[in-house]
């Protein structure tokens, strides 16, 4: 089909492909302009989290009225990445708004030093900054954020995979952040996540710094009956059929893990020619070759794995869902050494956002990847 895939995978979505989500958009923009406190956006992993933030940040009444910024904190280990980050974050939104709005910027952030420069492509300017440039995270990020109290517009700060500042070597950053945040009158936090239980824990309970400090939001999969619309939809615009049972199929199978649907009909529609049928057949041969194109980079990540991180993980993909990890049973099923050493390896797979924990229930943090194991051990799971 020589037209725009609408199945969106990657990258900003354009509205007219923005599924749903009505609801939860209206609500997000009514807390942010209700600006009554901060937002905690709990959904577990891949669910939509980051599009929905952009697409009601592109809404008219966001847009016009308040500066937005986004980060997302997943692969940092320490308030210095995580004030890195921040820095690119803030002066890459800003650049577009003009030499005046920088140069306020630079005049107020002086710890700070980025290389700007021009993107061959594109043509439009782009800022870099390393982490070395951080001499002092907790001075720098004073400077941030008192810029942002300053601005002439309210100023929006979304941080994603927050949980992680739980993770960070230094032992007080949550209490850090939120001294310095509860202070703040012009500038928001949307806090953002994909461990609801670690979460949870973080902003309800009193002994943490963050305890009632927020409205939550929690976000689940698209509507089942919305969603297949949506495809049907898009299907027949380009002359393919595209059964409801089969849309609930996919749907379920991937307990409607947005990324997860969304690859396999992107991969769908652009195979399929005007006049074909987009069936289980078709969905599951499209599963086959993205599991299969994955796979050397599946490899290279479990060789980063010792014997018995692999052995764990290997262990949990297989089940689909691991509970009870270190009873007997478990443990003879998959040949696991001790029950010591699967909590050893388990502390190591959740630090490192391999394993998510949902409540002493254990699965893999990437759906494909437990199916790609699964093929690797003669299971193949089918719609």
């Amino acid at each position: 089909m020589a037209k725009t895939n609408p199945f969106i995978i990657s990258g900003r979505i354009p509205d007219e492909y923005f599924c749903d989500r009505v609801e939860e958009s209206g609500n997000l923009v009514k807390k942010i302009e209700g600006q009554a406190s901060n937002i905690l956006l709990m959904a577990n992993r891949r669910i939509g989290k980051t599009g929905l933030i952009d697409y009601c940040y592109r809404r008219p009444e966001i847009a016009d009225n308040y500066y937005t910024f986004y980060f997302d904190i997943l692969h940092t280990s320490g308030l210095q990445e995580f004030v890195c980050e921040f820095g690119k974050e803030v002066y890459s939104r800003l650049i577009p708004r003009g030499r005046k709005v920088i140069q306020s910027l630079a005049m107020a952030v002086r710890s700070l030093t980025p290389a700007f420069s021009f993107d061959p492509l594109s043509g439009l300017p782009k800022v870099s900054l390393e982490v070395g440039n951080v001499t002092d995270p907790e001075y720098t990020l004073d400077e941030i954020l008192g810029w942002l109290e300053n601005a002439d517009k309210p100023c929006i700060v979304a941080i994603d995979e927050f949980q992680r500042i739980g993770k960070y070597k230094e032992q007080n950053v949550e209490a850090l952040l939120r001294g310095k945040i509860q202070h703040l009158g012009n500038c928001h936090f949307i806090f953002s996540g994909s461990e609801p239980h670690l979460l949870s824990e973080m902003f309800h309970s009193g002994k943490r710094a963050f305890y009632n400090s927020t409205d939550t939001m929690e976000l689940g999969p698209i509507d089942i009956g919305k969603y297949n619309s949506f495809a049907q939809h898009w299907f027949s615009q380009a002359g393919v059929r595209l059964d409801g049972d089969t849309f609930d199929a996919l749907y379920n199978f991937f307990e409607g893990n947005t990324f997860c649907i969304q690859r396999l009909l992107h991969e769908a529609y652009s195979v399929l020619e005007k006049d074909d049928i987009c069936t289980k057949e078709v969905l599951q041969q499209c599963l086959k070759e993205i599991l299969s194109n994955n796979g050397s980079s599946y490899r290279e990540m479990l060789s980063r794995l010792t014997t018995k991180q692999k052995a764990v993980l290997t262990a949990i993909a297989l089940e689909g869902k691991a509970s009870k990890v270190t009873s007997a049973a478990f443990l003879r099923k998959h040949q696991l050494e001790s029950a010591s050493m699967v909590q050893t390896a388990l502390r190591f797979l959740k630090e490192d956002e391999w394993v998510s924990d949902r409540g002493n229930v254990y699965t893999l943090s990437d759906q494909f990847f437990t199916l790609w194991i699964q093929t690797q051990h003669g299971i193949e799971k089918q719609f």
